[in-house]
């Protein structure tokens, strides 16, 4: 992962301030070293030490605000970065091809753009700062230490290594109960997502409590993972604790013998023995944000995954579909490389101005050959053309331009009915969305609603039935009068009552457009002009 350059500015400022800190904290002890030998060795008043005092105060607030500045930029650089690889993520997904072709389903996506991101944000503001300080304090310590007493130098430098020995034994268990647990989470994210997506269904073939106790059987897999790393955490707190101590009280032993016999100055041996303490803080702070670093690390190492996925070649011609189009897949193939699911020799003709319905049960290929046609994703081999051109040839802008998309899921903004279906486009008139709504039956239900087209719709749409979110997407297509048309389950989830109203409207919708239906529904089987079956990756003969 590269920074930019306002990332490594920050990253400039973080070590600056850090070692800023660790020279004030120098300052700091030696002062009171100064102070205490005054006062207890020299018999000096403290009312004589005023000059003393207010330079120690002074000491002791530069250390508190350097500390804060470093923190403020580690915040800040936190911010850049994942606002950074929020936006890169979203750029990638948009030139993979959106929700089609990103080749990651919607619910590791959203994952990534959630807690993927939140683990990075505590990686750059906490422990990649720690790092740093960790890099950078002991040494200056040792610098200071060394001249005047070698000897507890050597001892601080022996311990260094024992710590960070223990530290990677046990961070190497803690990585691996790290990567676990966020691979645990990603399951669960997976399975709550097509849940919620396939609820009413879920109900319908009764399969609601077995689903239920599957999500809590994962929830609990998910707390003992938890707990796991908990524990990794808590052991490794405790031999940090452990050596450290023991490092200070070896300083401390050895600087207290040698003192005893005249060996070593007392202002020197105390500044050594306040100093010891501190130049273990770093590691300690480090080991308590180790296990959190760990699961940032899973979560990145699967975004940089991801960013760094092939993406298709597309071309850079453009066109304009003014009437329906013929298209054509010929002796098509995609894999995906993970699970080995394929597409074998998928030969289909839609002809201009028909309906064509695909039907097969879930996980059989329907939706890829879906991204296939509407050109979101690029067959490994074969060609798929719309009338004479290339569909790879064409851009993802053309393409996008030309498809008009009904899914099962329409999302609502928390907007007006008319500016949920302009979606931005000045170009589009109020007379333009009302006529489009007479035409599929919409009119008269939005009528009846308090504001008519003004009437605000909560966030997805919350007030609104199945059916009405599918007659909000039916119209986004009819008012751009999209001439090809994919539909993804449009049926799925809805009641009689809305079932039929969607119907009417997607067969007014169909009439002059090229259309490809894919279902596991037979009631959409009247509107089809041509009729095919899906299983396995292969499309099977005419019903």
């Amino acid at each position: 992962m590269r920074f930019n350059s306002k990332e490594k500015i920050y990253l400039l400022g973080i070590v600056c301030f850090g070692i800023l800190e660790a020279l004030f904290i120098v300052g700091q002890m030696y002062s009171i070293s100064l102070i205490a030998t005054a006062v207890f060795i020299q018999q000096v008043s403290v009312a004589a030490l005023g000059k003393s005092f207010v330079q120690l105060f002074f000491l002791m607030t530069a250390v508190v605000l350097s500390g804060s500045m470093g923190r403020s930029l580690a915040n800040k650089l936190a911010f850049a970065v994942k606002d950074n690889t929020a936006g890169l993520l979203l750029e990638k997904m948009d030139r993979l091809g959106g929700a089609y072709g990103s080749g990651v389903d919607s619910s590791k996506s959203l994952l990534f753009l959630t807690e993927g991101l939140e683990r990075l944000e505590i990686f750059f503001a906490q422990f990649l700062p720690q790092v740093i300080k960790t890099a950078c304090i002991p040494i200056l310590f040792l610098c200071f230490v060394f001249p005047i007493d070698w000897v507890s130098g050597l001892l601080l430098l022996v311990t260094i290594p024992i710590i960070i020995i223990f530290m990677m034994l046990i961070g190497s268990f803690s990585k691996r109960a790290a990567e676990k647990q966020w691979q645990v989470l990603q399951t669960i994210s997976g399975f709550l997502h097509d849940a919620m997506v396939y609820l009413p269904w879920l109900k319908i073939w009764g399969q609601g409590e077995s689903s239920s106790q599957k999500v809590e059987k994962m929830a609990d897999d998910f707390r003992l993972h938890t707990l796991k790393v908990m524990q990794i955490a808590f052991l490794s707190a405790f031999v940090l604790e452990l050596f450290t101590m023991l490092g200070v009280a070896l300083v401390a032993v050895t600087l207290g013998v040698r003192l005893v016999e005249g060996m070593v100055e007392f202002p020197l041996a105390l500044f050594v023995i306040l100093l010891a303490p501190e130049f273990y803080v770093p590691l300690r702070n480090l080991g308590s944000k180790y296990h959190d670093s760990i699961n940032a690390v899973a979560s990145l190492r699967d975004i940089v995954e991801f960013l760094n996925q092939d993406e298709p070649q597309r071309g850079s011609k453009e066109m304009l579909l003014s009437a329906a189009p013929n298209i054509s897949l010929d002796k098509v193939n995609y894999s995906y490389l993970r699970s080995g699911f394929t597409l074998q020799n998928i030969n289909l003709k839609l002809p201009a101005a028909q309906t064509t319905v695909i039907f097969g049960q879930s996980g059989c290929g329907k939706s890829t050959l879906l991204a296939l046609a509407g050109g979101m994703r690029l067959a490994d081999s074969g060609s798929v053309k719309w009338n004479e051109h290339e569909v790879k040839d064409l851009s993802l802008a053309t393409v996008r331009s030309q498809v008009g998309y009904l899914g099962q899921d329409v999302y609502i903004f928390s907007a007006s009915v008319y500016e949920n279906i302009c979606l931005g486009d000045a170009a589009i008139s109020k007379e333009q969305v009302h006529q489009a709504c007479i035409a599929v039956g919409f009119a008269k239900i939005i009528e009846e609603w308090p504001e008519g087209y003004e009437t605000l719709l909560g966030e997805n749409g919350r007030a609104l039935s199945g059916g009405q979110k599918r007659m909000i997407g039916i119209v986004r297509i009819l008012v751009r009068d999209r001439k090809f048309v994919i539909c993804d389950e449009p049926l799925a989830g809805l009641d009689y009552a809305n079932e039929k109203i969607v119907t009417k409207a997607l067969k007014n919708l169909f009439v002059g457009r090229t259309v490809l239906v894919v279902s596991h529904r037979e009631e959409i089987i009247h509107l089809a002009d041509k009729v095919y079956f899906m299983e396995n990756g292969i499309l099977q003969a005419k019903m």
